[in-house]
């Protein structure tokens, strides 16, 4: 069946608060960022529960929606609902919403890279293909054939002009025209400044006779082009507010564009071009430090990669990694390379090889589909629904992960040592997952063979090695190991006309109560009734009735109807331990409450990170008093389906 993305968007939306609750959204590899008017009109649960999201995550400032592989079909739709995308991100403070500098920094450089990082992508992919021709025809390059100089130009070009992309999406970001923006961006790479780029890494030259003018190589380059942008976008809201209307529209552009650009090239370029060179310097450095710096990198970066991720805070080693693809390394064959992002790849692998494990160990189908696609998912660099349905909740198959990625992390950096004279390994520009095997390839590095086997040979046993730790350690929960049989349901029997109806109390998938995963409610020892796999945080009224109890823990509430059928619904299992954590009630004892009407929230992330099963149970305790009661309706439901007739 297609997924309908528009039910997804519009779900998305209307758990956010509106398009009118959202100042901004753009989208990465897999999230929805969203910049909101404010955050607490967001209803987490109900956007968690909407079909198609993975998780939310509040980071960065941001709202971020994991959704996955689909997230651009979504994104599509969002703009087709008219919800305000690309534009605006940075101005927190018109919102009212705090945030300190760490989030302030990490939500303006998600916001900036995250609408280029498809095509840099794509951009490095088309390089590790290049790497792979020149090695298997090794004079074309050299041969005058023009299809080298175009198919290189189509995964260079990306990068030599960079700060122009840089400035569109910073001017989004920072609220300034982005054809104004992206001049700024083009004044770094026009050809006669290119021309006086300097050979080393810096050069000086007069300005209006003055010898001011510090030039560097500013092709590759991120931070002076934002930054600029940045004081740009400040410079034109002011001319927009003072000047006249009727020269507001052409005069703000020309005193911004005559101010700014001479100064970026007199201050802002030098200045940030030199905190960029100081990053690299730094980078090279650990570096440096002959064969303990690659291995404290690769032990560092493949064991925490994953829990940035989460976070969303990997965004803060993104434009690192593409400084260092801004400049040649002398080291690797005059090639630029990161030796960053070449130590990732091994902690995506591990968690693609948890999920694997996790998924041959359990019986129920749905469950052990689930987790084999999400593994298919992480084989093209895609881990969040790993991390987050998988490995997360249950803990200690994300920390196995972990500590593969950063044994094989360290590995890494010290066979690469032993290929580069101590300096590790590296990789160019490139795809995650099986995307990124090509970019290893390093031409007219003396030792790209053997890079490209160090790094592939590390993926396999870190591979290996948490496949056979999650699988050995693994205990699927009782609700993973049932298989479930068809279900026929057969309600010939029943007078529909006159039995007591029972409607769901929440989205999901309805089972008899037989196949719950409780012992108890499996024997029906609490009455008859069904169990749901649900897909919200929310639990609505099954009836028109009477709050009998609401449990201190919040997790369980019964429930009399208008006509005598008393109810329990319990949500999750084991969920009594967490003392009310994760549970918020809309009722108190005694209240009246018509069916469908909102009764009870649960955080699932909170419950399923405490390892407990979030299964639902809604049962008739009174079952005594009745003839028949016979389940109405199985997979999936919405709430206000019928779910039970009771005679």
């Amino acid at each position: 069946m297609a997924k309908d993305f528009s039910k997804t968007a519009q779900g998305v939306l209307n758990g956010i608060g509106g398009k009118e609750n959202v100042r901004s959204v753009v989208h990465c590899a897999t999230r929805l960022r969203f910049m909101l008017v404010d955050n607490a009109k967001a209803d987490d649960a109900g956007v968690k529960g909407v079909s198609g999201v993975v998780s939310v995550v509040k980071a960065g400032g941001l709202y971020q929606v994991v959704i996955g592989n689909d997230v651009h079909e979504v994104f599509v739709e969002l703009e087709k609902l008219g919800a305000p995308t690309g534009g605006g991100i940075a101005d927190v403070g018109a919102s009212g919403v705090k945030q300190s500098v760490g989030d302030m920094l990490i939500g303006t450089i998600s916001g900036v890279f995250t609408p280029v990082l498809a095509a840099l992508m794509g951009m490095g992919i088309i390089k590790g293909v290049i790497a792979i021709l020149t090695m298997v025809f090794p004079g074309w390059a050299a041969s005058g054939d023009m299809s080298y100089t175009v198919i290189y130009a189509a995964g260079d070009a990306l990068l030599y002009f960079l700060p122009i992309l840089v400035a569109y999406t910073a001017s989004q970001r920072f609220g300034l025209d982005p054809l104004v923006g992206m001049v700024i961006g083009a004044a770094l790479v026009y050809p006669d400044i290119v021309a006086q780029y300097p050979f080393g890494p810096w050069g000086l030259h007069k300005f209006f006779g003055l010898d001011i003018l510090v030039m560097m190589r500013y092709s590759g380059t991120v931070l002076p082009s934002i930054i600029a942008v940045y004081g740009a976008s400040k410079l034109y809201k002011s001319l927009r507010k003072t000047l006249p209307s009727a020269i507001k529209n052409f005069i703000a552009p020309f005193l911004t564009l005559l101010l700014v650009i001479p100064l970026m090239f007199l201050v802002v370029g030098p200045v940030f071009g030199a905190v960029g060179v100081a990053i690299q310097a730094g980078i090279k450095s650990v570096i440096g430090i002959k064969f303990i710096g690659p291995i404290l990198l690769g032990l560092v970066l493949g064991a925490f990669w994953q829990v940035l991720v989460i976070f969303g805070l990997h965004w803060a080693v993104v434009p690192i990694a593409i400084m260092e693809y801004g400049a040649p390394n002398p080291i690797f064959g005059g090639l630029p390379v990161s030796t960053l992002f070449a130590y990732v790849g091994v902690a995506v692998w591990a968690q693609v090889a948890a999920v694997f494990a996790i998924g041959m160990k359990i019986k129920n189908p749905e469950r052990r589909a689930a987790a084999f696609a999400a593994g298919v998912g992480g084989i093209f660099g895609i881990t969040e629904p790993i991390i987050y349905g998988f490995t997360l909740p249950k803990k200690l198959p994300f920390m196995l992960a972990c500590a593969s990625g950063a044994t094989f992390g360290a590995l890494r950096g010290l066979l690469g040592s032993f290929n580069s004279g101590g300096y590790g390994v590296a990789s160019q520009m490139g795809g995650m997952g099986i995307f990124g095997i090509p970019s290893t390839f390093l031409p007219g590095f003396a030792g790209s063979t053997m890079n490209f086997a160090i790094m592939l040979g590390t993926d396999i046993l870190g591979i290996l090695a948490a496949f056979i730790l999650v699988y050995l350690t693994y205990k699927p929960d009782e609700a993973e190991m049932k298989t479930v049989d068809a279900i026929v349901i057969d309600t010939s029997k029943v007078n529909t006309a006159t039995a007591k109806k029972i409607y769901a109390p929440v989205k999901g998938r309805v089972l008899p109560i037989t196949q719950s995963a409780d012992p108890a409610h499996q024997e029906e020892a609490l009455g008859k009734g069904v169990c749901f796999m649900p897909l919200g945080g929310k639990i609505y009224a099954p009836f028109d009735g009477v709050v009998e109890m609401v449990f201190d823990t919040k997790h369980a509430i019964n429930i009399k109807s208008a006509d005598g059928v008393e109810t329990l619904i319990h949500c999750g299992i084991d969920t009594v331990k967490l003392g009310g954590k994760g549970f918020k009630t809309h009722v108190q004892e005694g209240a009246n409450v018509k069916a469908g009407q909102l009764i009870l929230e649960y955080d699932k992330d909170v419950i399923a990170r405490a390892g407990f099963n979030l299964e639902t149970q809604l049962v008739v305790t009174n079952t005594g008093a009745y003839k028949a009661i016979t389940q109405a309706k199985s997979g999936d439901c919405l709430v206000g389906d019928i779910v039970l007739y009771v005679e």
